[in-house]
Order: C-alpha cells, then structure tokens, then sequence
C-alpha cells in the first residue's frame, strides 16, 4: 500500500521547520551578543579598575619621592650636624685640656670659674688670652648643641605627617593588587623606615627632656622578638637575606614597656639589614643567671674601630646613611630596664659582620 503526502502539509511542515531554525538561530546570535557584551563590561570594568589603581600608585610614588627629597635635605643637615656633633667633642677635648693647663699653672678654682663664665678682658695679657678661648668654646658648643635640638624638632615635625597616609594607602592597594608586588614592598619597606625614624627622632627628643614615660607590664620576650621580625618581612622578602630566630629558651617573661623594647629590637634588627647585603642576621634568645639576653648577629662588614668608643652616643652612625640615633636611644631605654647593651665584632676564619647583645631582668617568681 503506498502512502501518498499531501503537498499542503509539506509545505507547512517545512515552514515551521524554517521558523523553528530562524528562532533558535536568533536565539544563539542574542545569547552571543549578550556574552559578548558582558565580556566587554567585565574588560572595561577590569581596565577602569586597573587605570584608578596605576593613578593612585602614581599618586602615592610622587608622595614617597617628595618624601623621599624631604627626607635627604634633612639628612643632608643631618649629616652636618654630626659634623657639628665632632666638632663639639672636640671642643669639650679642648676645653678639657686648657683647664687641665690652667690648674697645672696654679690659677685658683675661683679664677677658673671667672674665666669660663665671664670673658671680661682685664688682668694680664695671658689672662685675657685665656678668658678669650675659654668663653669662645663654651658659647661655640652652647650654639652647637641648640643646632642639634632645632634640627631633631624640625625633622620630627616635617615626618609624622605624611607617614600614616603613605602606609594607609599601601595596604590599600595591597588589597587591589595582591602581596608579591615590588613596586608596593618598596613604598613599604620606606614607608617604614620613616616611621621608625620619626619615632627614633621623637624618642631622642623625649630623652633629651626627660620626658620618657614607661609603661611596664609582664610579657614574653620571645614573643616581641617573632612578631618584630615579621613587621620587618617587606624589607627583605626581595632580597637574598634571611632572618633566622632560635629561642634557646622556650619562654622568656620579663617586665617591661613592650612598644620601647620592640622599638630596641626594631633597631638593631634595621642595621642588620642596612648592612647585610646578602646572607643571614641570626636572633638567638636565652635566659642566663636570671636574665634574658638577646643576640642578633649580621653578615655585614662590622664596625668601625674608630666609632666602636662612641657606637652608642647620639649623632654617631655606622655608616653615612644612618642618623646616629637608634643606637643611642636603645641603650637609653635597655638602661632603663636595669639592663645593658653591647656590640662586638665577629672574629675568628670565615667570621664577618658583629654581633649586638642586650640583657634585660627576667622577671622574678
């Protein structure tokens, strides 16, 4: 039996077919076009994003530049007041020895005293001459001195300022760009090193008035020194230097001011990276004859014989980089723990760099 189609329904079968293909065909190009244009909207938002984070980048670069020239014009006065800082030592050798000379010429304590305080030219001319040279340098290291606490207060007022926006905006775009950016670990790693040198500046200037105010409380040393490294990790994290911490004792509880010793370890361990070019600082901890000693030790060059005597006076820097103030305020605040510091340099085959160690009160049972 055959069975015979009618033209009619073929027709309007192959039309519906048609339709059916024209719709799907429609369908496909408005699920393409919409494909196409979310990515374009996801691109567009992508690059807008990526343009506001390079201009706030190129923001907070020229900020850390303009800092940056801020920072070494001070530094530049700085290191002419270290000079000055020389030339005072000097003077008060000099003044020494005159007085010296004087007492062994039989001059009397009343007219020494008159010669130093009061320059009034009578008497002979040899008394003149000295009342002259003694007045001259009490007033040339009074001038000096007032240099050198003008210049503290000037650059603590000039950092503080732009230092927390600078850091502020750098976790910012750490969040936007992710951690293992160069370019952001450099305005960190700066970023900080101004911090701590406002703070140094701030601290020396509060030492000087005594003004310094300790908060103590019982907490573990061992602790301090983990998380001071951490704080430091943008500033070797690039570079071929390693921090290693053994605490040779598991606890070490002492009492204390934990931010002005953590500013201590900040410190040394800041040194220790400015002259370690490549290698290892070690920090050791251990609890000795009721004491908590510290050791951190670097792969640097050392330290100069000709400043060991005055490592830790004010003014006076391992190198001409550094302000000469850490040192002196970490011996400050460990004196004030009833502990000590010291440095030495690492001798021996195949020893470099030098080794600074403080001991501070364990806390007593």
């Amino acid at each position: 039996m055959t069975t015979r189609t009618d033209p009619a329904n073929a027709a309007r079968f192959a039309a519906r077919q048609t339709a059916v293909l024209e719709e799907t065909r429609k369908q496909v190009d408005e699920v393409r076009r919409k494909a196409l244009a979310a990515h374009a909207k996801i691109l567009a938002d992508r690059n807008a994003k990526v343009a506001e984070v390079n201009e706030a980048l190129k923001v907070t670069m020229a900020r850390v530049k303009a800092q940056h020239r801020l920072v070494a014009a001070n530094f530049r006065q700085e290191a002419i007041n270290r000079d000055v800082h020389v030339t005072v030592n000097r003077g008060l050798e000099s003044l020494e020895e005159l007085v010296r000379f004087l007492r062994k010429t039989n001059v009397s304590e009343k007219r020494l005293l008159e010669a130093i305080q009061d320059p009034v030219m009578s008497g002979t001319y040899f008394d003149r001459e000295r009342r002259a040279s003694v007045s001259g340098l009490v007033q040339s290291v009074q001038r000096q001195l007032v240099q050198q606490y003008e210049f503290l207060n000037v650059a603590a007022h000039e950092l503080r300022t732009p230092i927390m926006p600078i850091l502020a905006n750098t976790e910012l775009l750490y969040d936007k760009l992710g951690s293992d950016t160069k370019e952001l670990d450099t305005i960190m790693r700066n970023g900080l090193r101004l911090q701590r040198l406002a703070e140094n500046i701030l601290s020396a200037t509060k030492i000087e008035s005594g003004t310094v105010n300790y908060r103590m409380a019982r907490f573990d040393l061992n602790q301090l020194l983990g998380q001071a490294i951490k704080d430091l990790e943008y500033t070797f994290r690039n570079r071929n230097v390693r921090i290693v911490f053994v605490p040779e004792t598991e606890s070490l509880t002492v009492v204390g001011d934990q931010d002005k010793l953590g500013q201590v370890v900040g410190n040394i361990l800041d040194n220790a990276l400015k002259f370690t070019v490549e290698g290892r600082i070690l920090v050791r901890s251990r609890s000795e004859g009721g004491l908590a000693e510290v050791r951190i030790s670097d792969e640097g060059p050392g330290i100069d014989p000709q400043i060991y005597p005055m490592l830790f006076s004010k003014f006076v820097a391992r190198s001409s980089k550094g302000t000469g103030l850490g040192l002196y305020i970490s011996k400050s605040i460990i004196d004030a723990h009833g502990g000590t510091i010291w440095a030495t340099n690492m001798e021996g085959p195949g020893n470099h760099g030098c080794m600074f160690t403080f001991v501070i009160p364990l806390e007593r049972p």
